[in-house]
């Protein structure tokens, strides 16, 4: 007679045996010792793998002398020789025309890069980038800008005007050094370096 698969359980005359951990050991031993090993293997090909990818993605990196190798190799690790210095040479980035430092009474409140890109100074921050709250100093003064490899300053119809060298200007070529007032009185200037 065929036996239904979601037939009821067995009936309560028959008993059940109870399950326990040293009989289940005994029956199967060599299973259960068969599955431990091969769970070691993996956990160590697993380990070997980690280890061998680490070391294709740092060549540089070794074990230091005298560790003990294994998981140890993880913790310590030598960088083999000291990396080239790197050479600065007096040629300057693309983009890059030198520096400002802006200067209010003496003192260098700031200092900017002067790049392709225009640096408008003034006493407002929605305006300029080069923000000096100074009351000489107009809402949009003046701005330094790069063309042609030349570092130039231009007047931006600022009420106190800009000064070179004692002289007003609409827009002037800066040279390395040079010191640009923002108003006569010279309480506010930006020295430009090269």
């Amino acid at each position: 007679m065929k036996q239904d698969r979601f037939a009821a359980p067995p009936a309560a005359g028959r008993a059940c045996a109870a399950f326990s951990f040293a009989g289940f050991w005994r029956e199967n031993q060599s299973a259960l010792l068969l599955a431990a090993a091969a769970v070691a293997a993996v956990a160590v090909l697993l380990l070997w793998l980690a280890r061998r990818r680490r070391q294709d993605s740092f060549p540089d990196l070794r074990s230091a002398p005298g560790s003990a190798g294994g998981a140890d190799d993880f913790a310590a690790t030598l960088v083999e020789g000291q990396p080239e210095p790197v050479e600065r040479h007096a040629a300057p980035s693309p983009g890059l025309h030198g520096k400002i430092e802006v200067l209010v009474q003496g003192q260098v409140i700031s200092s900017f890069l002067v790049t392709d890109n225009p640096l408008p100074i003034g006493r407002d921050p929605g305006q300029a980038l080069v923000v000096i709250q100074e009351p000489i100093v107009s809402k949009l003064h003046c701005q330094i800008f790069a063309r042609g490899g030349q570092v130039f300053v231009k007047d931006l119809n600022s009420t106190n005007g800009v000064y070179i060298r004692e002289e007003k200007i609409g827009e002037q070529r800066l040279q390395d050094g040079d010191q640009v007032f923002l108003g006569k009185k010279g309480t506010v200037r930006i020295v430009y370096h090269a």
